[in-house]
């Protein structure tokens, strides 16, 4: 067996498969964010080991043969988590989560300090911002000196992950590419960048490939997770890189786009423009030698839930009565309308945007209600303005890589329904594919680890040879016409109201 942990912003979750990378059981452990100050996100690093505990605990009640039968562990997270540690590994400080805005300052002196197109050119990233890592390590060392002054290393939340299970201080490559200190065009870490903050070089861990074994699983870790020692623990990979490795989107040109709380469209690509005037968000893939454009979304499943909390309740109610899920009966309302929502366009911009448009400021906005707008086209139309983001996003990773997508690979909690999929397939005029295993990033974090194992000869045959599609949704040609005018007025709509925010 194949256990892998997926720690994520308010979960984690443990997942065992078998050497054929099937999933066979999985566990998932919530916890709950710390808000210590304005625009302070934080959370207790054990909080993440005792999650992991938790979720072990479980597994073995279910599959209790597992104790003695992994054979390796895989580990894929959030990425820009900051942890402070003293020699012994031990946190000096609550995690700065990736959510943390408060080194807006510490940002804007780094902006000063470095031309956007050259820190793009750099590490990938569009601007540096409060949330990069970089700016939150110039924050401790600025407001927090006795921290910075015991800090042995500073490490991201995966890395933090590995040393509690082999008592190794590592890192991987595709995690380091958006702390801001990380240049992805030259495969190591940033010396100007560091030399420029005053961090030295030796307070970092050292960068692995992701998937190389890192070590044993340690005796006071097998305890805790009870399993037997010696097990191998391989380097993982940021959440959406692992995502990718798991829809098998790792040759140029594929595409995967993942519907959840966000909206991210994954393109992977060899030979990308550092200085391509859009910007988009470059990650180093888990596979050596090529790249990920990941513009991200703010707000898509989540607008769905929104809408489901505050406009549908008799549906819950109705949905467990009936033993299914509410968003499956919402589904039901739009399969009731016709394309096009009656007129009615919706910006799912409920939490500002990123891509396309830097606009923090900007807002959801519903435009075209009459008096025969009904609650099946609110709902339609978020299903509609969500595949619209989707195109959007799809044109400018086209455009930045000089590719053209022949189909898109569905992740997410997006990707369980039918009715949305052939909503995006109508929309983006590219066929749309669900995946037979959509937990694809603990699947691209076992596939890591198997390679590590040496199971398969490389990360690209794993995956290959490990997720299967489920379904694909053909677009009807017949509604691009009425879906291409929609998306105009979706364009236009945002561009007039732009400015009101």
């Amino acid at each position: 067996m194949i256990l892998t942990f997926d720690i994520g912003t308010t979960a984690v979750k443990a997942a065992l498969f078998g050497e054929d990378m099937r999933l066979l059981a999985g566990e998932s452990v919530e916890y709950q964010l710390l808000a210590p100050g304005n625009a302070w996100v934080e959370l207790e690093p054990r909080v993440y080991w005792e999650g992991m505990g938790e979720c072990m605990g479980r597994l073995l009640t279910r599959r209790p043969e597992a104790a003695d039968r992994v054979r390796a562990i895989g580990v894929t997270t959030q990425g820009e988590t900051l942890i402070p540690v003293d020699a012994a590994g031990r946190p000096l400080r609550n995690a700065i989560v990736w959510l943390d805005g408060r080194a807006d300052r510490e940002a804007e002196t780094i902006r000063s300090r470095w031309d956007a197109g050259d820190f793009y050119a750099g590490t990938g990233i569009p601007d540096c911002n409060g949330l990069c890592p970089v700016s939150k390590l110039l924050w401790i060392r600025k407001n927090e000196p006795e921290v910075h002054r015991e800090t042995r290393k500073y490490l991201l939340l995966e890395d933090y992950i590995l040393w509690r299970l082999t008592g190794r201080f590592v890192t991987e490559k595709s995690l380091l590419s958006t702390t801001g200190y990380f240049d992805i065009a030259r495969d190591r870490y940033w010396d100007e960048m560091l030399e420029s903050i005053g961090l030295d070089p030796a307070l970092l861990p050292e960068a692995l490939e992701c998937g190389d074994p890192v070590g044993p699983l340690l005796p006071e870790a097998a305890r805790d997770l009870g399993l037997r020692r010696g097990i191998t623990v391989a380097a993982g990979a940021m959440d959406q890189a692992a995502g990718a490795v798991g829809a098998g989107n790792i040759a140029p040109g594929l595409v995967s786009e993942t519907t959840g709380t966000a909206l991210a469209v994954a393109l992977t690509c060899e030979r990308p423009d550092f200085r391509h005037p859009s910007r988009l968000t470059l990650y180093r893939h888990a596979v050596p030698g090529k790249y990920l454009y990941i513009p991200i979304c703010m707000t898509a499943g989540m607008a769905l839930k929104w809408f489901k909390d505050e406009f549908c309740p008799d549906l819950a109610s109705d949905a467990a009565e009936r033993g299914v899920s509410p968003y499956d009966l919402i589904g039901d309302l739009v399969e009731s309308t016709d394309p096009g929502a009656n007129g009615l366009v919706f910006l799912p911009n409920l939490a500002g945007t990123t891509q396309p448009d830097d606009n923090p400021a900007a807002r959801g906005v519903f435009l075209g209600i009459g008096l025969d707008t009904g609650r099946a086209h609110f709902a339609r139309a978020i299903f509609e303005g969500v595949a619209f983001l989707l195109r959007e996003n799809l044109e400018l990773v086209e455009s930045a890589s000089g590719t053209t997508a022949e189909e898109i690979r569905a992740l997410g909690g997006g990707a369980k329904s039918p009715v949305w999929s052939r909503i995006k397939a109508d929309v983006t005029g590219r066929r749309i594919v669900t995946m037979a295993e959509p937990e694809c990033a603990s699947l691209g974090a076992a596939i890591l680890a198997a390679s590590a194992l040496g199971i398969y000869p490389s990360i690209e045959a794993a995956a290959l040879a490990s997720n299967r599609e489920e379904a694909g949704f053909e677009p009807d040609f017949g509604r691009k016409p009425l879906y291409d005018g929609a998306y105009r007025r979706y364009k236009e709509s945002y561009q007039r109201t732009r400015d009101l925010f």
